[in-house]
Formats: structure tokens, C-alpha cells, sequence
């Protein structure tokens, strides 16, 4: 069964080239990937394009309106087995030498099998414009609003990496591709975003390790401190008297967001932050005894 472009977009069939814009830039905002993150809505997006992709072309319009397919009549359709005919004297004939460059019937031109079927599979062919670029963000930039600045071969773009942003997440950035199609509009770019660990953060396994260094006296003592996390908060942590160098505490639910959408765990490692210095000198010689 043919698919019902006008419903896919919810619009009649005279609706004019503005209501079909309106129609598509709505559906298009409520299903894209990037924001819809129900399992049907990739889908529906995919749906949505690909209608207003026909409506929007006068041609293809012309043809899906007439024959109900993009691309002009089927050659099953007409030759025999009932239906309509295409044959001498009919006008869908003319149509059909005319769809596929022939012109009219009674032209000079010789309208052969190559002009037809090579036409035909010519529009079959299936453009593929999109690009996709990997960038790696630095586990620290997570803990605030970023931009990474991207050149491409289009031009310097900037990128705000969004909060949440997790491992493998595509941003889209429509028209930025350097790839042209025949309607003349340029292809997608999509930022595949990928982290890295840094001298703050490092990952193990889902989960984010960060170092709080303190001094001999706050692991004797006890202290408070204050950890950045990567969902953009801080965190105050009591360090209980009489800690040890290498003890780890946990904060859940504050590390980085996973494809899941749940956001995995930070752990702050305690370590002993011993000053190297000439003038300590006498006190690190007094413990070696």
C-alpha cells in the first residue's frame, strides 16, 4: 500500500506550500532523535522527512499527486492486466515519454529502452549526504555549560555540549555538511561526542574516580570539603577522623550520564597532599627516625 504522505504530516491535499512547511517544522521538533527519545520516534521522524521531502518538491509532488509515487508511473501500471492503458493516443502515454525525457510521442527524438530505464534507476538512486565528525570532551567540561568550536569544511561552527550529554550521543547539525544533492541542499553533519578522561576525572568501567588531596592533618582530624560534580554541582563531604590515603567515598548518581539515562557514580579518592619543600625538610626527617 502506498504511504499517505498528506497524513504523515496531517495536512489535506490542498494544503498549500506554507501549511506543509508549518506542518513539517512542528512534527520535526516534536520527533527528532535528539530531543524524542521514544523507541518509535527515530521512526517517525524518519516518516515525517521523508514526506515533506516529496510535498515540498513541486515535481515529485506532481507525480506522488497523479500516480502515487514520487517518481512518476509504475511500469506494471497500465500495461496490461486492466487498470488504465497506456497506448496509443492516450494521455497518461504522452505523460509517461514526458516524465522520462522523451517529450511528446510525436517528436524526432528515437525514445528507446536506455532513455526510460536508465532515467528511471537513475532516480532510484538513494543520496546519502550526512557526514559525522567524533569529538572527544574532557571529562571536566561536563561539569558546566561548554562549546567545542568545530572547522569544518563548511565553516567554523560552534557546539554547546548539552548538560547530560552522555557517551556515543549524536548532536545534529542540519546543513552544515559539505556534500551538495541535486535539489541543491547540503547534507547533515552529526557530532558524535565521545569523553576523555583528564588531570580531574578518569572513568572506570560506567563509573568517574576524581582525587581530593588532603593534608596529614585533616586525615588525624577529620574535614570537609567541597567536590565539583559532573551533573554541574558540588557536594560538601565530611572526611571522617582518622581516614586513610587511598579510601574512597561515594557520591551516587553523580558521575556522567549513560546511554541509559541513568547517571553513574563518583568516587573521591582520598590522598595525602605532602608539600615538597626544602623548609619541611626538618619535620620529614624527625618521622624517618
Amino acid at each position: 500500500m502506498a504511504k499517505n504522505y498528506y497524513d504523515e504530516l496531517g495536512v489535506s491535499k490542498g494544503a498549500t506550500e506554507q501549511e506543509i512547511k508549518r506542518a513539517y517544522r512542528k512534527l520535526a521538533k516534536q520527533y527528532h532523535p535528539d530531543v524524542n527519545k521514544d523507541p518509535g520516534a527515530q521512526d517517525r521522524f524518519k516518516s515525517i522527512q521523508e514526506a515533506f521531502d516529496v510535498l515540498s518538491d513541486p515535481e515529485k509532488k506532481a507525480n506522488y499527486d497523479r500516480y502515487g509515487s514520487p517518481d512518476g508511473p509504475s511500469f506494471g501500471q497500465g500495461f496490461g492486466g486492466g487498470g488504465e492503458t497506456y497506448g496509443e493516443g492516450s494521455s497518461q502515454f504522452e505523460d509517461l515519454f514526458r516524465q522520462f525525457g522523451g517529450g511528446s510521442r510525436t517528436t524526432s527524438r528515437t525514445f528507446g529502452f536506455e532513455d526510460m530505464f536508465g532515467s528511471f534507476f537513475d532516480q532510484a538512486v538513494e543520496e546519502d549526504l550526512d557526514e559525522t565528525v567524533r569529538v572527544n570532551i574532557p571529562l571536566s567540561q561536563l561539569t558546566k555549560e561548554s562549546k567545542v568550536s568545530l572547522r569544518l569544511q563548511t565553516g567554523t561552527v560552534n557546539v554547546k555540549i548539552p548538560q547530560g550529554a552522555y557517551e556515543g550521543q549524536k548532536l545534529r547539525l542540519k546543513g552544515k555538511g559539505s556534500r551538495v544533492g541535486q535539489s541543491g541542499n547540503r547534507g547533515d553533519v552529526y557530532v558524535d561526542l565521545h569523553f576523555a578522561d583528564d588531570d580531574t576525572y578518569r572513568r572506570e568501567g560506567e563509573h568517574i574516580v576524581t582525587v581530593k588531596r588532603l593534608r596529614p592533618l585533616e586525615f588525624l582530624d577529620g574535614a570537609s570539603v567541597i567536590i565539583a560534580t559532573l551533573d554541574g554541582g558540588r557536594v560538601k563531604l565530611k572526611v571522617k577522623p582518622g581516614s586513610r590515603p587511598g579510601q574512597r567515598m561515594r557520591i551516587p548518581g553523580r558521575g556522567v550520564m549513560t546511554g541509559s539515562k541513568v547517571r553513574s557514580d563518583l568516587f573521591v579518592q582520598l590522598e595525602v597532599d605532602l608539600p615538597l619543600d626544602e623548609t619541611y625538610r626538618s619535620v620529614y626527617e624527625q618521622i624517618e627516625r
